[in-house]
């Protein structure tokens, strides 16, 4: 239960997530079992949502200033097995409350009755707590499933092109948080003129800062499509004195940028 308290939402930065997690597992070595049954019922075990109707989620209004990651597993039930599964929790938490503080007051150790009344209460007290063991043993390889599960998409490329790049696996960019955006705003902090940045310069500077970036990878055909489907960046055309050839310039919109 300790293990399951600690490690079913962790959040925080990215690079101190492992140390966030490891002060949960310190703190719930603490905790007793009545208060960790209590924290696993309240925030962990929760009643299934009718088919069809997704579960909600937190609302959190509060955009973070830095990268973020969040990771939360819950143990949903049918109402009734969820109610019967609180009861049965809370019962063990007596069970155990009273074996630990009342034991010796209830059977006569001194005499041959009270062992065996003593005896056949710490049997049946034997297979309540096998019972719970086997229910927890399953819900933790459910969750082990479950971390493999994530392991194996966050590996995928259609996750890094979501969660990195800000490319839904539809298609749909989010270009405010997108890769290409970041990369044609790094590009003019390197090559802007006069708060104004040459294209070609931008795009001469991404494939050697990041050549894995290319406009079709954001379903555009060309850079000035990015420019333009973004919506972050102002454009602006002239032609260039040495070769009469049209040139596209941009910079960042100032409310997008902030």
């Amino acid at each position: 239960m300790k293990g399951w308290v600690a490690n079913m939402a962790v959040e925080g930065p990215p690079e101190k997530l492992q140390a966030i997690r490891d002060k949960q597992l310190l703190c719930a070595n603490t905790k007793t079992l009545g208060t960790l049954i209590g924290m696993f019922t309240g925030s962990y075990l929760n009643v299934a949502a009718p088919q069809g109707q997704p579960a909600s989620e937190d609302a959190d209004d509060k955009l973070p200033t830095e990268a973020w990651i969040r990771i939360n597993f819950s143990l949903s039930m049918p109402p009734e097995h969820h109610a019967q599964t609180k009861q049965a929790l809370a019962e063990l938490v007596n069970m155990r409350n009273d074996l630990a503080h009342h034991f010796l007051e209830r059977f006569d150790l001194w005499e041959e009755s009270g062992c065996r009344a003593a005896d056949a209460h710490l049997e049946a007290c034997f297979e309540q707590i096998d019972g719970h063991l086997q229910d927890l043993t399953a819900w933790s390889e459910s969750l082990k499933q479950a971390c493999a599960l994530m392991q194996s998409n966050m590996q995928s490329q259609q996750f890094e092109d979501a969660f990195v790049h800000g490319i839904d696996p539809d298609g749909t960019v989010h270009w405010p948080i997108s890769t290409v955006v970041e990369c044609l705003r790094n590009a003019e902090q390197v090559c802007a003129t006069d708060g104004w940045t040459l294209l070609d310069s931008a795009i001469a500077f991404i494939r050697i800062d990041h050549p894995d970036q290319a406009p079709a990878k954001y379903g555009c055909k060309n850079w000035r499509q990015v420019l333009k489907k973004s919506e972050q960046f102002e454009v602006r055309k002239d032609v260039n004195s040495l070769d009469a050839r049209g040139q596209m310039w941009y910079r960042s919109r100032e409310s997008a940028s902030k």
